[in-house]
């Protein structure tokens, strides 16, 4: 391995600084909206690779752009081999298990749908996964490559297990964001080196704070979603002697405690509405206190991580972005890339200094085609 450098003195110190603007991009969109148009939509992977490689060179690591390398001919290649791969396979075994009569019965058709809906999202998992490695592979900073090691079909298990885990026990989200932030941070490398997660054995107390904040989060939502659910139970039990009543006297003691729950309900609607706008504040207050916290845990090679931002002004780049997208029919998309970076970059800093001799070119392979997956699953916009 060939080192960057052989002075004995290479620490280097720095921030991350996001140096592109919106109106710099213009002319790019205005290009891929044309192209994407004449092609149908083809031209949609050369575009993507044009916008990764603006938002690359504008980022700056400890003084440094990144540099992208991949290609739209990579992301094409990789979109056609998943479809012949994966969706020809499947539109084939379709028609003939409906030929086959298999189909048309009820108990294998219920089966055959959990059995495809679990091996899909099964799959966005593996996609998630490699569409993150092609990018890191793709990814150069001062000439060396960054990269991604690791096995997708085994993180695609650990996705598709936590999140169908995470349906009957909701309360299973904190352990499962940082188990695979875990699994994708410690596979990570730049050159021969690798990032590390809790590095100084910090994570199991980061755990229990992340419960108690997403516990105080969950009952506050609870009360918003069920709350009414409870009182009109507890207003049908309170009933004087409903447990005597005839079937039809029943129903009519029941639409009389619905007609005065709407009209009670009507009264405090404002009441429900604020306290559903505030559990949807108090999930972006999470999901943000949960980023800060895992990148609080990651280091590289003597670097530590802070991220700071707040909710009011991740609120004002959230509803920014979809009033882009929103005016502009998709086509701003890149627009909003661009904010996002600009927003990653602010509110991202680095402490500490990095040693450039001690990193070495790494010698692992280049993949040879794309994020195939992830674009098959619409999820390889950035």
């Amino acid at each position: 391995m060939t080192d960057l450098t052989a002075s004995a003195d290479n620490i280097i110190e720095g921030d991350i600084d996001f140096q592109g603007r919106s109106r710099d991009i213009i002319g790019l969109v205005i290009k891929n909206m044309l192209l994407n148009i004449i092609t149908l939509g083809f031209y949609r992977f050369w575009a993507r690779t044009n916008v990764r490689r603006y938002l690359w060179e504008k980022m700056q690591i400890l003084g440094t752009p990144l540099e992208y390398t991949g290609t739209g001919k990579e992301l094409f290649v990789g979109f056609l081999l998943i479809v012949f791969v994966v969706f020809v396979p499947y539109a084939i075994l379709n028609v003939a298990l409906e030929a086959s009569g298999y189909l048309q019965n009820a108990s294998f058709l219920l089966a055959y749908n959990i059995a495809i809906a679990i091996a899909f999202f099964y799959l966005i998992g593996v996609a998630t996964y490699r569409a993150r490695r092609y990018r890191l592979a793709r990814t150069r900073w001062r000439s060396v490559r960054a990269g991604q090691t690791g096995s997708s079909w085994f993180y695609g298990m650990w996705f598709v297990f936590l999140n169908y885990l995470m349906v009957f026990f909701g309360l299973i989200t904190p352990y499962k964001n940082m188990k695979l932030w875990r699994m994708r941070i410690e596979n990570t490398h730049v050159g021969d080196k690798f990032f590390v997660f809790d590095g100084e054995g910090e994570s199991r107390g980061a755990l229990g704070h992340l419960y108690k904040s997403f516990i105080a989060i969950g009952l506050l939502g609870a009360l918003v979603y069920f709350g009414p659910l409870f009182a009109f139970g507890a207003a049908v039990g309170s009933i004087p002697g409903i447990g005597d009543m005839q079937p039809e006297q029943v129903e009519a003691q029941v639409n009389i405690v619905i007609t005065d729950g709407l009209v009670q309900l009507g009264d405090l609607i404002w009441l429900w509405w604020l306290m559903m706008a505030a559990t949807l504040l108090g999930l972006v207050w999470y999901k943000l206190r949960e980023t800060r916290v895992l990148v609080g845990l990651t280091s590289f090679e003597g670097l530590k991580l802070n991220f700071d931002a707040s909710v009011w002004a991740y609120f004002k780049l959230a509803l920014g972005n979809l009033l882009l997208v929103i005016f502009s029919l998709g086509f701003g998309l890149p627009f909003t890339q661009v904010r996002w970076a600009r927003f990653i970059a602010n509110h991202t800093e680095v402490e500490g200094g990095l040693d450039l001799a001690t990193i070495a070119q790494s010698l692992d392979d280049e993949l040879t085609s794309g994020e195939g997956l992830a674009d098959a699953f619409d999820m390889g916009a950035v």
